[in-house]
């Protein structure tokens, strides 16, 4: 065998190899398509939580393609993410949308969702000793999740969750921080 039919074994069978985890990255968002399906249903307006179930989906399949952190905080993101998701809908079910209702009802709803994602990625990144790239993966995937609910208020709704996410990923930052100073 000369080295040109060992580098085109070797390119085939890297390639192969990346087709392969990419098929597992791409079953593995499967269920983010099937919530992206059910907040489309359940919402007033269908199309902001097939964007951001889109965008979902795309970056959990290239977390999950990558490995390493990334695809570690996956599930812990997306799980995270689903009470902003859930308690959006939810409140959303209870009234007509309109901006006195959304501002007494949905728009809490997505800064208390928020506030819980966050200190449930806080939690579980500080119980893993995770580092930043888990942080940043799980976090974005949390909103983006939640995004799929809290968007159909609007920007106020987007704000919403991402100022209780804020709020509730902080202390674990700063614990994280002074946890490292001391040692």
């Amino acid at each position: 065998m000369g080295s040109t039919d060992i580098q085109l074994l070797q390119r085939r069978v890297r390639r192969t190899y990346e087709l392969a985890r990419l098929r597992r990255a791409l079953v593995g968002v499967l269920p983010i398509v099937v919530v992206t399906a059910i907040a489309a249903l359940l919402a007033s307006r269908p199309a902001p939580p097939l964007t951001f179930g889109l965008a979902t989906a795309l970056m959990g399949a290239m977390m999950l393609w990558h490995g390493r952190d990334p695809q570690k905080a996956f599930l812990p993101g997306v799980i995270a993410g689903l009470v902003p998701l859930a308690l959006a809908l939810g409140t959303g079910t209870l009234h007509t949308c309109g901006t006195a209702n959304c501002s007494f009802l949905c728009i809490p709803a997505c800064v208390l969702g928020g506030v819980v994602a966050g200190m449930a990625v806080s939690g579980v990144s500080l119980q893993r000793r995770a580092g930043p790239w888990f942080w940043v993966s799980a976090s974005g995937l949390a909103l983006l999740t939640g995004a799929m609910g809290c968007a159909c208020m609007g920007a106020s709704g987007i704000v919403g969750l991402g100022m209780g996410f804020g709020a509730g990923i902080v202390p674990g930052l700063l614990r994280r921080a002074f946890s490292k100073k001391e040692s």
